[in-house]
């Protein structure tokens, strides 16, 4: 078994997630389903690897538009894989990031709307915006953790 580099855990699941995200539609599907499911917030190990670049690399090869072939709709993978990476660490760049992956994919859902008439967007629009107000939430959970350490750290000092 692999040890963890630069304080980061479970190095070989890393690496085939990336080695499924530079598959085909499936491949990509399932990368983006294993990271919504290893990207939580947990405290007591190591926080996974950086995985922000793999999940833009797969929405920006589907023009941030990953949809399931059987519905044409929106694949909720695409949204719950930017939503966990953007808040497993509540670091404020992190839910910047995820917060701009999201509205990239409401724009072209925006666009697929105009050209296509697009059935599903509706309902696809309500995940991103569910997405984006999940981002929303840990940003103000992170906001709320600061406040009180520097309020813990002020009265002992």
């Amino acid at each position: 078994m692999t040890e963890p580099t630069g304080g980061d855990s479970f190095p070989e699941l890393f690496g085939v997630i990336q080695d499924y995200a530079q598959g085909d539609h499936n491949h990509q599907v399932k990368a983006l389903r294993v990271i919504s499911a290893a990207y939580l917030p947990l405290f007591e190990v190591p926080p996974m690897p950086d995985a922000k670049k793999v999940v833009e690399d797969v929405l920006r090869a589907n023009d941030f538009l990953l949809t399931d072939p059987e519905t044409g709709g929106l694949e909720p993978a695409a949204v719950d894989a930017v939503v966990s990476v953007a808040t497993s660490r509540l670091d404020p760049e992190d839910l910047k990031w995820g917060a701009g992956c999201l509205l990239d994919v409401m724009d072209a859902l925006r666009q697929r709307a105009r050209t296509e008439g697009y059935e599903t967007y509706v309902l696809d629009a309500d995940d991103v915006l569910d997405g984006l107000e999940s981002i929303l939430a840990a940003d103000i959970v992170e906001d709320a953790i600061e406040e009180a350490i520097e309020d813990a750290l002020e009265g002992e000092a």
